[in-house]
């Protein structure tokens, strides 16, 4: 995720470029993640339509940040991010705006989307020169992969475990991208004062 990052090719992009940067912005995204994870496995009595309530603000959320990464990495980079963004944001909005209608599909959706962006998560971490934290990135994509995988492979879990499975997830995820942020700060810190380079004489 944060990186060295080239400058953006336009002054409107600077500030998402600064924002995506920031130590701060991926510790957030960790600990909103988190947080919809711990209202999934709190709620009591949790119906599948609040699951996916819940699971389609944290897909906006997740394609926001993604969209962010985006505009401040490397052009090399950057196909895998913005793929990364769409995926989430059309699959938030898909189950916002009609929750009930996705509660059927809700499993097999959500395992689709786990494992593709697993899987592109984890190969731009891999491909990315100097990530920092880069562990730990590959490690979140497969997580995703590994919870995807289990999703689909059994399609038809009962609401009580898919709730766990869910919950899990979103706390383990945020929880990792929050250690994530923690890595990357010093990183972070460092960037403003290489780009400004030496102190005049």
């Amino acid at each position: 995720m944060p990186n060295a990052h080239e400058q953006p090719a336009t002054a409107a992009a600077e500030p998402l470029a600064r924002l995506g940067q920031s130590w701060g912005w991926l510790l957030t995204f960790g600990v909103l993640t988190a947080i919809a994870g711990i209202l999934v496995l709190v709620w009591p009595g949790p119906a599948i339509v609040a699951l996916a309530i819940i699971v389609g603000v944290q897909l906006l959320v997740g394609g926001i940040f993604w969209f962010v990464e985006a505009v401040s990495a490397h052009l090399e980079n950057r196909f895998s991010l913005v793929l990364l963004a769409v995926l989430a944001i059309i699959a938030g909005v898909v189950v916002l705006r009609s929750p009930v209608a996705s509660v059927a599909l809700f499993p097999l959706a959500l395992g689709l989307y786990w494992t593709i962006s697993g899987v592109v998560e984890t190969l731009h971490a891999i491909v990315a020169a100097g990530l920092p934290a880069r562990g730990w990135a590959i490690a979140s994509g497969l997580l995703s992969v590994l919870a995807g995988i289990a999703l689909l492979a059994y399609p038809g879990l009962g609401l009580v475990t898919l709730t766990y499975i869910l919950g899990i997830w979103l706390v383990v995820y945020g929880v990792v991208a929050a250690v994530r942020a923690v890595r990357v700060r010093p990183h972070a810190a460092a960037a403003p004062a290489a780009q400004a380079g030496p102190a005049p004489a």
